[in-house]
């Protein structure tokens, strides 16, 4: 999901370092960098946070048009063969569907507390961006 805002005049590093310690604070190791179009955060291996994959944060644009987006990366599946396949689904179908379901279920509950985070730091960091002198 993605949400875009405009006229804010928001210092991106701050707002990053914000979102970073949001993740932080719920035990993900966190990275944080910089790109050529803004800033990229990986979140991963939460102990409260049972979540199949990692976290990718993008924070791209200017102070005063900018772009939040999150998304959850699954990791990359196992090749079977079909009769691998078929003996995991009759044995381990209900124990791999219930561990996807409770990732899902954690995954919509970290998503709204993401952004309830972004929202309260936008508010708090308003004009926080430094203007050029003309």
């Amino acid at each position: 999901m993605q949400k875009i805002w405009k006229e804010k005049n928001v210092d991106l590093e701050i707002l990053t370092t914000r979102i970073g310690d949001f993740f932080k604070a719920k035990d993900f190791e966190a990275i944080m960098e910089e790109t050529p179009f803004g800033y990229q955060i990986f979140a991963e291996d939460s102990p409260y946070f049972k979540i199949d994959g990692y976290i990718s944060v993008t924070i791209e644009g200017n102070p005063n048009h900018f772009t939040v987006k999150i998304s959850l990366c699954k990791k990359a599946n196992r090749q079977f063969t079909l009769l691998g396949v078929l003996s995991e689904t009759m044995f381990l179908g209900g124990y791999l569907l219930s561990r996807k379901l409770k990732s899902d279920e954690e995954w919509l509950l970290l998503e709204k507390e993401f952004w309830r985070h972004v929202e309260n730091s936008l508010s708090s960091l308003g004009n926080s961006a430094k203007i050029p002198p003309s």
